[in-house]
């Protein structure tokens, strides 16, 4: 069973945890603009040591 990864929209940072990454982010509607991070970046990015 494949398990959930973190993903940050490239225009606005967004995070998404899940499956993958959406296919229209829901903060700057950009489309196909996800890519897959890791938790320690997630963290970083929402401001989290």
């Amino acid at each position: 069973m494949a398990e959930k990864k973190f993903w940050r929209c490239n225009v606005c940072n967004d995070i998404h945890y899940g499956m993958a990454g959406p296919a229209i982010c829901p903060t700057c509607s950009a489309q196909n603009a996800y890519v897959e991070i890791e938790k320690k970046e997630a963290k970083f990015v929402m401001g989290f040591k």
